[in-house]
């Protein structure tokens, strides 16, 4: 290789690794269906520039230290998981510098019958460094919701081009990623329950309480609540990011039909949507420190701008 180039990143895994773990006590089975994507760097890249391969840890090996941890070691929360399988990488082999776990859970709890989630697709993501701690990623992707009033948007930017009308009241129906990262106090955190606290607090932001509710003048602004409920809800969480998708309902035009439509028939528009992308994290940093956003997004999950951010 000229030496004038050099290679900036090199990881290389398995992804999308599929198991199912059945833990069993007495009549009760708790399960979990995971797929795991696993990514290592080493300290060499020996096996593109000099055909070197004594190095490479197969990713079939890969796959296999997956399965045999989940034997070995159970699933207890997917964050746990992953930091067996960071530690298991960094220790075990002296040549990998980093690695990066990122981990999907389908399934709703029951004694012996389980139901796919429909409240959103629960994923983690553990990265860490060699001689450094881990960095803790939790989220929910997947979460579609909708409220059929107290939504509008209007007041915003108009010009030639502007055909939108104000609306005061409209159906807001989204599609969401949520993902927040801890600080360095990882251990001894019940990530089940501060899973289920985002959740919820993600709900009540959006829907309000079940009597009054509240208003949402735009996407944006809720996406605001729900970041702000869960950083205030859950101490731990250093910053929430959140990508979500706006799809559009239209008032049916029934004129035709003779009949009105006083906001009752709508039709989905699947495409175009609209979509955002913001995090929001404590303030930290001393006077005279930089405000640099700090990165916090799972390494496998899909681009925002892509259909319906997950599809």
């Amino acid at each position: 290789m000229p030496k004038d180039l050099e290679y900036v990143n090199s990881e290389y895994g398995k992804n999308a690794v599929r198991l199912l773990y059945v833990r069993r006590e007495g009549k009760i089975h708790c399960i979990k269906e995971l797929e795991v994507s696993l990514h290592i760097r080493l300290n060499n890249v020996n096996e593109y520039v000099n055909s070197d391969n004594s190095c490479v840890i197969p990713t079939d090996t890969i796959k296999n230290t997956i399965q045999a941890f989940a034997k070995c070691r159970g699933i207890r929360t997917i964050e746990e998981f992953g930091l067996d399988l960071c530690e298991h990488f960094l220790t075990q082999y002296c040549h990998v510098i980093y690695c990066n776990v990122f981990i999907q859970e389908d399934g709703v709890p029951h004694a012996h019958a389980f139901l796919y989630s429909s409240e959103g697709v629960r994923f983690c993501e553990v990265e860490r460094n060699l001689n450094c701690p881990p960095n803790v990623f939790s989220g929910i992707k997947d979460l579609k919701i909708m409220k059929t009033t107290q939504s509008g948007f209007a007041d915003f930017f108009k010009d030639k081009y502007t055909t939108l009308p104000d609306r005061r009241e409209r159906v807001l129906s989204v599609e969401t990623l949520i993902k927040w990262c801890y600080g360095d106090c990882t251990e001894c955190l019940d990530y089940d329950c501060l899973w289920r606290t985002a959740h919820e607090a993600a709900l009540d932001a959006f829907a309000g309480p079940p009597e009054t509710g509240h208003y949402s003048p735009s996407y944006q602004r809720t996406v605001n609540r729900i970041q702000t409920y869960i950083l205030e809800r859950i101490p731990q969480a250093e910053e929430v990011e959140v990508i979500m998708s706006n799809i559009h309902y239209c008032v049916a035009d029934l004129d035709k039909l003779g009949l009105s439509n006083d906001m009752e028939v709508f039709t989905p528009q699947d495409t175009p949507f609209g979509a955002c992308a913001t995090t929001l994290r404590r303030k930290k940093c001393s006077e005279g420190e930089s405000l640099q956003p700090m990165e916090c997004k799972p390494r496998h999950s899909v681009s925002w701008k892509s259909d319906h951010m997950m599809k």
